[in-house]
């Protein structure tokens, strides 16, 4: 079974560290997305940058493959324990990614929080966990993205915000009951994710990070491929 499990923790990283957001900016609007915003390969920078259509075909694709991951491993039979090491394993691909590591010797912007997306609707999926704890972290974010426009008229900055979606994880699964493995994974997704995010807390520290449709200070003109109105409404 050793030999089962690591080969799943090595097919989980190579799933998850195939750049989607990277890819599809690359094939459709012959751009480096790391170029631009955050320089970040996740959906919100392909969206300031691609566009919306290809920031949602990011999202559906991180969140897919780490969803994917999950459901197959506990299709074929892998133990709880061998599913949440895949699970996490995903997610570190997403964030330190050897596509980059090959090919220009460096890692990815990627922050895994799609991915995260996908590993607790995948573990809710097949029974690892209760539904709740897979839809708490969505809530948590509309809440705390929309509440700020809804009463004061403005966009939040959605860093802060999906920082606290993340640490509800482990919280709910601990309220629900949810103990072993999965409660290591929710420990460890809620970490890793938090990590990814150093360069916006120092940005929130200096004062310099930018609301949703706003740009980064050091951001360059958006590309001619993509209108204004895209840019806005990303």
């Amino acid at each position: 079974m050793a030999l089962q499990v690591s080969a799943l923790c090595i097919v989980a990283y190579l799933i998850g560290s195939l750049p989607s957001g990277y890819l599809l900016v690359r094939a459709m609007r012959g751009l480096d997305v790391r170029e631009f915003g955050s320089h970040n390969v996740g959906a919100i920078n392909v969206f300031r940058v691609g566009g919306r259509w290809l920031g949602i075909s990011t999202l559906l694709a991180d969140v897919g493959k780490a969803l994917g991951v999950v459901v197959v491993a506990s299709a074929l039979g892998f133990p709880t324990y061998a599913v949440c090491m895949g699970a996490f394993g995903v997610m570190a691909g997403h964030s330190l990614s050897i596509w980059f590591m090959l090919t220009e010797g460096r890692v990815s912007e990627g922050k895994s929080v799609a991915c995260a997306l996908g590993v607790i609707t995948g573990l809710a999926t097949v029974g690892l966990w209760p539904w709740y704890v897979a839809v708490a972290p969505p809530v948590v974010w509309l809440v705390g993205l929309l509440g700020p426009r809804l009463m004061l008229g403005h966009w939040e900055r959605i860093s802060p915000v999906t920082m606290t979606a993340i640490t509800s994880v482990p919280v709910t699964a601990w309220l629900a009951g949810v103990r072993g493995p999965c409660l290591l994974l929710a420990v460890g997704m809620t970490a890793l994710v938090l990590a990814r995010h150093k360069n916006n807390i120092i940005r929130l520290g200096r004062g310099t990070e930018p609301r949703l449709g706003e740009r980064h200070a050091t951001e360059p003109s958006p590309p001619a491929a993509v209108s204004a109105e895209e840019v806005q409404q990303s």
